[in-house]
């Protein structure tokens, strides 16, 4: 059951953390494309809606990215993941959400990048929050600390 838990909420986490990266670019696309070009936003399309529904799709997109790492490399470690295979992993999971909604299957030509991005950028954070502090060096000690 311990084990369970842990995957589930590893997979929760990767759904969370792409949910923040998804809501901010689509609020990126959103106020960009509300500056360049009002019009083509119909009544009802606010920015607000368009980052919800971005982090909507982040969250899905994470969550199956989080189950499939966790199916597909299950006993390797961070340092044991490349980052072009964790890339692609991605970007299959966030290829899925066309699919399994109503938007257009070309969507998947703007979501299997973000997704292989999304998945990169985990693993890179992951290895960073991974790694013990480094000792500090003697040249960058306090020269009055010994006295």
């Amino acid at each position: 059951m311990n084990t369970l838990f842990r995957r589930l909420r590893g997979t929760v986490g990767v759904g969370l953390t792409w949910a923040v990266a998804y809501s901010a670019i689509f609020l990126t696309l959103g106020v960009v494309i509300s500056i360049i070009d009002p019009d083509s936003i119909d009544p009802g399309e606010a920015v607000s809606l368009v980052t919800l529904i971005g982090a909507t799709v982040g969250f899905v997109s994470g969550c199956i990215s989080g189950l499939v790492l966790a199916a597909a490399e299950r006993n390797k470690t961070l340092a044991d993941l490349s980052i072009a295979r964790m890339a692609l992993w991605g970007a299959l999971s966030a290829a899925v959400w066309p699919f399994i909604t109503p938007v257009d299957n070309m969507m998947v030509v703007i979501l299997a990048p973000v997704g292989a991005a999304c998945a990169a950028g985990t693993l890179i954070i992951a290895r960073r929050a991974g790694l013990p502090a480094p000792e500090q060096s003697p040249q960058l000690r306090d020269p009055l600390a010994g006295r």
